[in-house]
């Protein structure tokens, strides 16, 4: 058996090369209202998003909330060697019309590529994840043409461009095929849907399997992870402490995931995609029940194998 502190090392020593790093990715949200990420997690991820920044519908950016908190996760994140991205929207209580905006205009289109570039450049980050939620059928040209505009800007200068996405099939009219073309890889909300059953390992393997029959290479394919429940909206944590089973999906009428289908999830993740997304760092528990450590197991164990001939 692989222990805790072995696991961690395999991670260590497999994040540490870079084409192992390039094959899968650990992305982490860390929303501006809440926590901070720890060194431990940082050693566990390759790139952490900062949710979120706002647009305005003329094309700019609403204030940031918290920048001094983005300054301190930069610095704590470059220093191990993670990438940072700066997530743009958010869910936003459903109202994405600044977005709709934004995509129905070229001049505005251009304008607020130009302010995100200059963000990027403050902050001394590392790139962009859209995450308009959500383009449909009637947005879906505007989008893609906003997609294209930002590859254009952000990636002369050497940096990423990532989204988020639905992970249902009712998000497809939304994202054109050209968007993958545009991006660096997508972040699937394999979330949400009807709870309690809002994120089971069926629903991933369908998710996965939905993206890339549409054209998305699994090379640009990352499976989102929830670390709260649904309806509830609890953290992890938070379930842990009112009594929830870490390896169980299911608390009364809350549907999570455990330490099992996190672990399944990962599997999937390498077999299928190219790393995995977490919704969000700060909602895991500590110690031997954090979901975070169980993916960096499953990572550990899969380098620890000899390659197949």
């Amino acid at each position: 058996m692989i222990t805790r502190s072995l696991s961690l090392l395999l991670l260590a020593l497999l994040l540490a090369a870079p084409a192992a790093r390039a094959q899968f990715r650990v992305v982490g949200y860390l929303p501006a209202w809440r926590g901070e990420v720890a060194p431990a997690q940082l050693a566990q991820l390759t790139h952490v998003n900062y949710a979120f920044v706002l647009p305005t519908a003329a094309g700019g950016l609403a204030p940031l909330e918290n920048p001094a908190k983005l300054r301190r996760l930069v610095a704590a994140a470059h220093a191990a060697g993670v990438r940072v991205l700066i997530s743009v929207g958010g869910w936003h209580d459903g109202d994405h019309r600044a977005f709709d905006a934004i995509g129905a205009d070229a001049g505005r289109t251009r304008v607020f590529s130009k302010h995100l570039l200059r963000f990027v450049k403050h902050y001394h980050l590392d790139g962009v994840d859209m995450d308009w939620e959500h383009p449909d059928a009637r947005t879906a040209a505007g989008y893609a043409a906003l997609m294209q505009q930002l590859a254009t800007r952000l990636h002369r200068r050497g940096y990423l461009l990532t989204a988020a996405v639905a992970g249902g099939t009712w998000a497809g009219p939304g994202i054109l095929p050209s968007v993958f073309d545009s991006v660096d890889f997508l972040n699937i909300m394999a979330y949400d849907a009807p709870a309690p059953a809002h994120a089971t390992y069926a629903a991933a393997v369908e998710t996965l399997a939905y993206w890339q029959a549409r054209g998305l290479p699994a090379s640009k394919a990352v499976l989102g992870l929830p670390f709260y429940g649904q309806p509830s909206q609890e953290s992890f944590a938070a379930l842990l402490a009112r009594g929830a089973d870490p390896q169980a999906d299911l608390l009364g009428g809350v549907g999570y995931n455990g330490l099992t289908t996190i672990k399944r999830k990962t599997a999937l993740a390498l077999d299928q995609a190219s790393g995995v997304m977490i919704w969000e760092l700060t909602q895991d528990a500590a110690g031997a029940n954090s979901l975070l450590t169980a993916i960096s197991e499953v990572l550990a164990r899969r380098a620890a194998q000899p390659p197949s001939r």
